[in-house]
């Protein structure tokens, strides 16, 4: 993404309202978007929210939802405040690296969130929703795994790896087709294009790339701002698709759109 294609997607997202639900780790985007947005001498009217109607005009509204280690919790805060919320154009969450641990029922989890997110999407047909892949969280140190290997335990970290990339791999697969931040990519992807994977259980896994975190699982600078990147392409994206069907609509189209 040049300087001139960030500037027009910034400027897209200034003429929208979008609410995204998040913890700790949206808090890290948001300050890399707060940072794109500097540097490029473009204003977005960025707005923390608490259940109060949203205000007038194009706003990114965000705010906390749920608690970590209840992720579902965060789905249900998340349909409250969309439900709540009216005239919105775009609406994301994000669960968090610490909503898996080696108990989580993934399908379980992934089963409560299409349900909330579909029956959001049936009662509020004119809202576009980004679905957000789970982030990773970098790997032990490689003397850790040995020593755990060697006492026969289990790996944690890498177990916790493998939860989030099962509901990862259910959200882009039942969601295909649909606009999808993928979020574990980002943080997985070294600079010069090539992935941070292993092997476990016979799987490939994704982990955080080290350079990219500031404690092996919150983004740094350099992470925050890949991902701020990446989440104002797809917002983007999703803005000009809207604007084509909207015209394609006011111009007696069909109005159909991919989005």
């Amino acid at each position: 993404m040049n300087d001139a294609q960030l500037i027009e997607d910034l400027r897209l997202l200034q003429k929208q309202r979008i609410y995204f639900g998040h913890q700790s780790v949206g808090s890290n985007i948001l300050q890399g978007l707060a940072e794109l947005f500097f540097a490029a001498g473009v204003r977005l009217n960025v707005v923390p929210v608490h259940g109060e109607a949203l205000p007038e005009g194009a706003v990114f509204a965000e705010s906390e939802i749920g608690s970590n280690g209840r992720p579902q919790s965060k789905c249900n805060a998340f349909g409250y405040n969309v439900a709540a919320f009216h005239s919105l154009d775009i609406a994301l969450m994000k669960l968090c690296y610490a909503d898996f641990n080696r108990e989580t029922d993934v399908p379980r989890l992934f089963e409560h969130y299409r349900q909330i997110v579909d029956a959001l999407k049936a009662q509020h047909p004119r809202v576009t929703f980004v679905h957000v892949t789970v982030p990773v969280t970098v790997r032990p140190a490689l003397w850790k795994r040995i020593t755990k290997s060697l006492a026969g335990r289990e790996n944690l970290g890498d177990l916790e790896n493998l939860r989030r990339a099962e509901f990862n791999a259910l959200l882009m697969k039942h969601y295909a087709g649909e606009p999808i931040f993928d979020l574990a990519r980002v943080e997985s992807t070294f600079p010069d294009g090539a992935r941070n994977a292993f092997r476990y259980a016979g799987k490939t896994v994704y982990s955080l790339v080290p350079g990219y975190s500031s404690d092996g699982g919150h983004l740094n600078a350099d992470g925050r701002r890949r991902a701020a990147r990446e989440l104002i392409r797809i917002l983007s994206d999703v803005a000009r698709h809207r604007a084509s069907r909207q015209a394609a609509v006011a111009t007696g189209g069909s109005g159909r759109c991919a989005e």
